[in-house]
Formats: structure tokens, sequence, C-alpha cells
């Protein structure tokens, strides 16, 4: 089960006190408990990819148009689960009954009972994400999203299928050269790795391959949870001999760089937004009405420092 440590660990210059509260998992661990009782899922099937979209407990609009937009494509794809986590300690209990309720009519929540939904709480909500994941499901890959990406799903499936290797590896939009916040929401007052952040996948959507989800799982007790959930990821995963895919077809930083029909996932989506994109791509098989830019993208130079990696560039898209 899931336990609660005070510990500290120093090992160099490079590592930091743990959390006061650390979550600690064990590879024998029965993670069932992290999710309600009428939680359900297939165990015995192996899925090609898992979909673990975060949400919040008033995001009902959202994952309704998710089910009705892009995952909607999934019942043509059996090798395909998703799943909205929702933290729902300390829910009222009017709205615990809610969404209890649209559990039991569409069977695709992951409800963490012992985790408070909170954006202070976003990277534990991940952890425990991935630590349910590498537990429960059996998949060859998982893309982490929220529930304002839109994906399209047919090309994402398509391009996994088609990997000789399905493993080590970490597919999205990475950065390199970001500078670590030290004030406003995002403030990271205990990262002294280095003054950037290390890089990393973007959080509005990546995709990792099943070991790397259960590396993290099995490392959970030993893992410093930063503020940034996308930033933490990208350090748990940074010493190991990984394949980094940087594909500019994620829009995924935190404002969208338009619309363009190359695009496989795209953040910061309204609903309506989704709706578009989904009735222009079964009407005319592309993603936009019109394709815009609001800023380039760039290709990431893997050769180079950090912080000369990530140079933006006209024509990327």
């Amino acid at each position: 089960m899931f336990y609660w440590t005070n510990s500290s660990n120093h090992v160099g210059c490079g590592c930091q006190d743990q959390d006061k509260h650390h979550v600690t998992a064990k590879a024998n661990v029965d993670i069932a408990i992290v999710v309600k009782p009428n939680e359900q899922t297939n165990t015995a099937k192996g899925y090609l990819l898992l979909v673990i979209a975060l949400s919040s407990p008033d995001g009902k609009a959202r994952r309704d148009t998710i089910r009705q937009t892009w995952y909607s494509e999934s019942q043509l794809h059996q090798d395909v689960l998703l799943k909205f986590v929702i933290g729902t300690m300390s829910m009222a209990k009017d709205k615990l009954t809610e969404i209890i309720k649209e559990n039991d009519n569409h069977q695709d929540l992951l409800l963490l009972d012992n985790l408070v939904d909170s954006f202070a709480n976003l990277t534990r909500k991940v952890l425990y994400s991935y630590i349910w994941a590498g537990n429960n499901v059996q998949f060859s890959y998982l893309l982490k999203c929220d529930d304002d990406t839109f994906v399209v799903l047919k090309t994402l499936l398509d391009e996994l299928r088609g990997r000789t290797s399905h493993r080590m590896y970490c597919w999205g939009f990475f950065d390199g050269r970001a500078s670590v916040k030290r004030a406003g929401k995002y403030r990271e007052s205990e990262w002294y790795l280095c003054d950037k952040y290390l890089p990393y996948a973007l959080g509005g959507g990546y995709v990792l391959s099943a070991d790397l989800v259960k590396l993290i799982a099995l490392n959970s007790d030993h893992l410093k949870l930063y503020v940034n959930e996308d930033v933490s990821v990208g350090a748990w995963l940074a010493p190991y001999n990984i394949e980094r895919n940087h594909d500019v077809r994620f829009d995924t930083e935190y404002q969208s760089r338009g619309c363009n029909n190359a695009y496989i996932v795209t953040h910061k989506q309204t609903t309506q937004m989704m709706l578009e994109k989904h009735k222009t791509l079964k009407e005319a098989g592309k993603l936009c009405q019109r394709e815009v830019q609001y800023k380039p993208s760039y290709i990431y130079n893997w050769d180079s420092q950090p912080s000369e990696c990530c140079r933006r560039q006209a024509g990327i898209p």
C-alpha cells in the first residue's frame, strides 16, 4: 500500500531533501487502493496505447467533448484505453456522487482517493497515475495529456504501430533552455540542479514507452517532486539512455502555436475548438479550417548545449 514517510537524502551537490510527504510504492504493492472500489480495468487485455488525461472535478464538459470528438475514434481501435484522472480526497459529498455517477456511465475515470485535486498536487497526480498504470494495465505506450488537449488519434496510433522497438522511448515537444521559475504560480523553490530546467517534454501531451512508466513507478520512493509535473518527469528520466524524439507536430506549449494540418497533439483547446477540429477532420480530412501560426517553432538541436538547443525559426510549424 502507499505509506508516507519523512526522510532526507543528500547525494553530492545535485540532490535535495526529499519532500516531507512523498509517496513510496514498492514493486509488489497493491495499487488498487488509490482508486474507488467501482473502478474497473481490463488488466487481462494488452493495449497499444494508454491515455492518461489529467482532469478536474469540474471538468466534465471537457471530458464529454473528448469522448465525443477525438476519443470517439478509439471505437475503431480496440487497443486504446483512456483514463481521466481526478483526485477525490476531501471532495464534497455531492460532487463525489456526481463523479461516481459519471464513472458508472463511462467507466473511464481514474479516481485517486488519496489525493486532493489541486494545482499544487499536479506532479503527485502524475506520479500516482503512473504507479497505477504500471501495476494495473498492460500497455506498450502511454500518452499523458490534459483535458484541453486534442489528439489526431489515428495518426498517433499508426506511427506507434510502425515502430520496431517499444522500449526507452519519449516522444513529444522538448524544451532544454527554459529558465527556472522563481516567482508566481510555477515557482520552484527547491530546484538547485542548474540554472535551467533539464530537457523535458512539455506536459500538454507526450508519449512514454511502458518501460519508462514502470521505471518511474518502481523508483517513486526516490523521486523529487517539483512544482511543474513535466519538468519533474524530465528530471526523473534525465540519466537514462532514452530515445528522445522532438516532434514539431506536438503543439504542446503553454500557448498554442496555432493550427497546422500536420499537428498530431494540440494543447490549450476550448471545447468549441475541439468540436471544430473534429468536424473538419471528418468532413475534409484535415485538422484546420484555416492554417494559422501565432509563433514559430524550432527543431531541437541535440548536438548543442541545452541553452542553445531551441532557436525558433520561420517556416517551422
